[in-house]
């Protein structure tokens, strides 16, 4: 199937980051980071081992299990973001429409009375979910159990909302992944960067959703000394390398 031609055709129904996923060897690490940048431990999964983190329209999870994917990724790349989810209008259309234009569909464990949530290969082996758009009941009303006594944005220094989000990208890759969202989910180029300082250089596109709330720029680097094909190095492949969270203040 074609890409719409019409630069705000949403044919997935994007509406925005749902959440974004995180695991590594010491969890607990994370777990504090989180806290101390004014996240409140808010749920836990019913019958997984994740934790979810939440402040303003912001939710992180922490996946502490110990199989499958998220064992994989982690051992391969250490700390890391394993996954992130797009919110949608339909997750079930949005699955069939990402397959049809060439999206890998990801199989995952599923409990007794838990949601299905559709997923996409992503960024370096990363899930990439699909999440039905809030109702009156979600996804974590479903999946997960409050912390006694938690309540949200009780530790919260006035973050509110996931900016954009970076992937760091091996040399000779950026028409792959700038391809990929473009003819997937129909994101558009605003931008694009062709920076060379005295040591080093980088490439770089900013792409945008059509729903105008998922942001995902490109990087890649000109050269081996630059700090983008450093974190390759160290992390071992290609991958969501920052997250830029929104405050008003």
């Amino acid at each position: 199937m074609n890409a719409p031609a019409d630069i705000h055709d949403n044919p997935l129904g994007l509406d925005g980051f749902e959440f974004v996923e995180f695991t590594g060897p010491d969890p607990e690490a994370l777990a504090s980071l989180f806290t101390a940048m004014g996240f409140t431990h808010l749920a836990n999964h019913r019958s997984k081992h994740v934790r979810r983190y939440t402040q303003g329209d912001i939710n992180f999870l922490l996946n502490m299990e110990p199989t499958g994917q998220v064992a994989d990724f982690r051992a391969a790349h250490g700390p890391s973001a394993n996954a992130m989810a797009f919110r949608v209008k339909d997750a079930a259309k949005a699955l069939q429409l990402a397959v049809e234009r060439g999206a890998v569909p990801v199989e995952g464990k599923v409990g007794p009375m838990e949601l299905n949530i559709p997923a996409i290969e992503g960024i370096g082996g990363a899930n990439l979910y699909l999440v039905d758009k809030r109702g009156a009941t979600t996804i974590y009303d479903v999946d997960f159990e409050p912390v006694p006594g938690a309540t949200p944005d009780a530790n919260s220094v006035g973050l509110h909302t996931l900016d954009h989000l970076t992937h760091n990208l091996m040399r000779g890759r950026m028409d792959h992944w700038a391809g990929y969202y473009e003819r997937i989910f129909n994101f558009r180029e605003i931008r694009y960067f062709d920076i060379e300082g005295q040591k080093t250089g980088l490439f770089s596109r900013a792409m945008t959703a059509p729903d105008d709330k998922i942001r995902i720029p490109l990087n890649e680097s000109q050269d081996e000394h630059s700090q983008i094909e450093e974190f390759i190095k160290d992390y071992k492949g290609e991958g969501i390398q920052h997250l830029a969270l929104a405050t008003d203040d």
